[in-house]
């Protein structure tokens, strides 16, 4: 009788378990969130170990921030990569770069309108040396960044950079002209116009009042240009640039043509296809006699820039002696000295290739050169530079974003801090894990300029 009675007993209790269970509402399916459109499924995460030289995957990593896409009549030009597992997976690892490092400057923006200057992961404290140039060159990768994605906090961010950086010049006494307060000895006047001014005219729907402040700044660059279209970026007006800065006439002359190029495409004039016309001449003369990457880097936009306005022969010639002169010093993978750097750039002493890899904070930089040649080189229907060009290219770009902090090289950090303070970073070197704002931001410069050189499809 007991044993009945304790069977009766489970068996009642039993049925309230499932007339209990029967009566609960259905669960709520579980949320996804919102990807990037077009990204194919994310690859599980390889096991940890020594950060990588090349991306660790076929495909973005998980973490990419989710960019909107506008609906159509207001698509940004990252609508051309949905979907995204259509195109070549460089092309694939340079858009992901994009999107994570720019959501990595934007994170550094600062209340007082200047961006975190550079950080040091090992002893997790900012790094000293903040310069107002690599601001400039921070506020016009998120310029650039903010056109590519159509993200609004970024155009805010660029915009409040702008002008904060315009607060350090001052309009002179003609009125026509605005001109940098500090010292070229603190911040090189001329490169940082250039630059602010470069950094305007890539701003999404830039106001008219903008750009008349960044057609002041190239009024102040017109003012340095010499007879001979060399650039003068010192101060005192009988100095002997080159003796002063030496190093100077690799950088600063490039980004003021740039500057004046770009002028020219907002507000046509004689004078700045002119001024560019004989600066690029100028500086190819000075570059056959020494050349360096940099000078090649900074250069060859202008004189590509003003071929597309122009169709000079003249600028095309100049941009791809430079450029074939780049692919030389170029590592190949074959290098067995230093096969990290395969597809980086040795530097250049007294107008020989060095032995030793440089440091990589311009590698973006060269990125956007071999980008603009080979875009010119589809223009011109140069089949031969467009195969030498093409792989030399693809080569930069994949160094390039080997760089980057992802998911997969930063296991060794908390997470949070990892999440706040790296993902999305480009550090210096294969040597060199720290991070300073320039280097990010020429990355995204150099690879937004790959995204749209027709090499992004390239297979």
């Amino acid at each position: 009788m007991q044993r009945i009675v304790l069977v009766s007993g489970v068996l009642i209790a039993l049925v309230v378990a499932v007339v209990a269970v029967l009566s609960q509402p259905p669960a709520a399916p579980p949320i996804t969130p919102p990807a990037l459109p077009g990204t194919p499924p994310v690859v599980p995460p390889v096991a940890s170990g020594p950060m990588p030289s090349t991306p660790p995957g076929p495909f973005p990593a998980a973490g990419a921030p989710a960019k909107p896409v506008p609906p159509g009549g207001n698509e940004t030009p990252l609508s051309k990569f949905d979907p995204l597992a259509a195109f070549p997976h460089t092309t694939q690892f340079a858009v992901r770069g994009v999107l994570l490092g720019s959501d990595w400057v934007t994170k550094r923006n600062q209340p007082n309108g200047r961006f975190l200057f550079g950080y040091i992961p090992a002893l997790q404290q900012p790094m000293t040396g903040d310069h107002d140039l690599k601001q400039a060159q921070s506020a016009l990768a998120m310029a650039q960044a903010a056109k590519f994605s159509g993200d609004k906090q970024q155009v805010a961010i660029a915009s409040q950079v702008i002008l904060t950086l315009l607060a350090s010049t001052k309009i002179a006494d003609d009125s026509n002209s605005r001109v940098p307060v500090q010292s070229s000895l603190v911040c090189n006047r001329v490169g940082f116009a250039a630059v602010v001014a470069l950094a305007i005219y890539e701003l999404p729907n830039a106001s008219d009042k903008l750009i008349e402040e960044a057609e002041r700044l190239c009024a102040f660059l017109r003012a340095q240009i010499r007879a001979d279209g060399s650039v003068h970026y010192t101060d005192g007006a009988s100095d002997n640039a080159a003796q002063i800065d030496p190093a100077g006439m690799n950088e600063y002359p490039g980004f003021a043509l740039q500057a004046l190029a770009m002028s020219n495409r907002f507000r046509p004039a004689d004078w700045k296809k002119e001024a560019v016309k004989k600066g690029v001449t100028h500086y190819l003369a000075a570059f056959r006699a020494k050349p360096h990457p940099l000078m090649a880097a900074t250069i060859t936009p202008a004189a590509a820039e003003l071929y597309f306005q122009t169709k000079l022969s003249d600028m095309a010639t100049a941009t791809f002696e430079m450029n074939d002169w780049l692919c030389s010093v170029q590592i190949p993978p074959t290098d067995r000295r230093c096969p990290q750097w395969a597809g980086g750039f040795r530097n250049a002493a007294n107008g020989q290739s060095a032995d030793t890899p440089p440091a990589t904070a311009e590698t973006g930089l060269y990125v956007q050169s071999l980008a603009c040649a080979y875009h010119l080189t589809r223009v011109t229907a140069d089949l031969t530079r467009e195969g030498k060009y093409g792989p030399a290219l693809t080569g930069a770009v994949n160094f390039l974003v080997g760089l980057q902090f992802l998911e997969t090289n930063t296991r060794h950090f908390e997470n949070a801090f990892r999440a706040n303070m790296l993902i999305g970073a480009f550090y210096l070197s294969p040597l060199d894990g720290n991070l300073r704002i320039d280097a990010t931001a020429c990355a995204i410069t150099g690879l937004l300029r790959f995204l749209s050189s027709g090499a992004e499809s390239r297979q």
